[in-house]
């Protein structure tokens, strides 16, 4: 009966692996360049016309998110915390189970 419970936690083990590597979700940012300013003082003269810089993109406005991701940002780690537990409490109930096997 020992074996059958190895295979159990491990098949546990193993799709609970593959729900967190298939579930990460990307924080995604977007990074904006800024032109720095070149100090006149320090900057060389060049005989090259300086060009005037053109205008910074707008902004995008950041989109509420939606019910679904709010969801599973809450879900997620009460999926990872209740598998661990249930992974720790099989644990200790063979653990038992051996104790009283070798009892007898």
């Amino acid at each position: 009966m020992r074996p059958s419970r190895n295979r159990t936690v491990k098949k546990i083990l193993f799709v609970v692996s593959l729900f967190l590597l298939s579930h990460i979700p990307c924080a995604g940012f977007a990074v904006l360049a800024q032109p720095v300013p070149a100090n006149p003082a320090t900057s060389t003269a060049s005989s090259a016309p300086v060009q005037p810089l053109p205008s910074p993109l707008p902004e995008i406005p950041p989109t509420p998110r939606s019910k679904l991701e709010i969801i599973q940002y809450i879900l997620l780690p009460i999926a990872i915390g209740a598998s661990i537990w249930l992974i720790l409490h099989m644990d200790k109930m063979e653990r038992e189970e051996t104790k009283e096997n070798e009892g007898h």
